[in-house]
């Protein structure tokens, strides 16, 4: 599936009203079956499904058993698409279904656990360098203007970007990406479009990912519990400024 599609639109500047065609981004339901059982429900942007999956489903501890993410099962309709798991174990829902639209997160994580030991230190010039990379290769963004993206990368160059509807998702996918190219986390940046919350701070301290970047604000539960896991949060990364919320010390002015 085509992450845009056309749409006859209404344009008015002023007084004049024309109709031109607008390009927008698609949404569409994400179905999460284990051993044919639908356990979760996302509102996502249908390209790079098995990272959203797979970092879903690993980050927030779900699936409880064996199972394999190389034989992830993806089928396609014109309504919805279905992702299939197979798993010996159970899964960790008490049964319920879950759904998420595209402006609010599935999270079943709430709290840190650890901290994040990891003495990575990146330049100011490094992270203006990243994020100016970041910013010119968020193509939907540019195209659309209501797609969030998420970056993972090292002091010296973008490993993967992830583009979704849902700012949670671009951050699955990107987790997802690293899990199934067995990219390790440490010495690494996330980068993000949109605020950090708490629930990106919890994804970023449970993969023990060392820095978060935005060029918007981090929340003040953000800020918390980037505290408590020992998490660098960078935010309003602009032009050549930015604000450091949480252990400054992985920054070098």
């Amino acid at each position: 599936m085509q992450p845009l599609e056309n749409k006859k639109i209404v344009r008015v500047k002023q007084d004049e009203a024309i109709e031109v065609d607008d390009t927008v981004a698609v949404e569409k339901r994400i179905k999460i079956y284990v051993n044919n059982e639908e356990v979760v429900s996302l509102s996502a942007s249908p390209v790079q499904i098995k990272e959203l999956v797979i970092g879903f489903l690993m980050t927030e501890d779900i699936l409880k058993g064996d199972w394999c993410p190389e034989k992830i099962i993806i089928e396609e309709n014109e309504k919805e698409i279905n992702a299939r798991v197979e798993l010996e174990g159970h899964v960790s829902l008490n049964g319920k279904t879950i759904t998420s639209g595209c402006m609010s997160s599935v999270s079943f994580l709430n709290d840190v656990k650890g901290s994040i030991d990891d003495d990575l230190k990146v330049s100011q010039n490094a992270l203006f360098r990243l994020f100016k990379e970041f910013q010119e290769k968020s193509n939907l963004y540019r195209t659309t203007g209501c797609i969030h993206a998420a970056a993972l990368a090292d002091d010296r160059e973008i490993l993967f970007i992830a583009e979704d509807v849902g700012r949670h998702n671009a951050v699955d996918k990107v987790i997802g990406w690293a899990l199934l190219n067995r990219e390790g986390f440490r010495g690494k940046i996330m980068l993000v479009s949109g605020r950090i919350s708490s629930e990106m701070a919890l994804k970023a301290a449970k993969w023990r990912i060392p820095v978060i970047v935005s060029r918007t604000a981090p929340t003040s539960l953000a800020v918390e519990l980037a505290q408590k896991a020992n998490l660098t949060v960078i935010g309003f990364l602009r032009g050549s400024r930015f604000n450091i919320y949480s252990n400054p010390e992985r920054v070098i002015l």
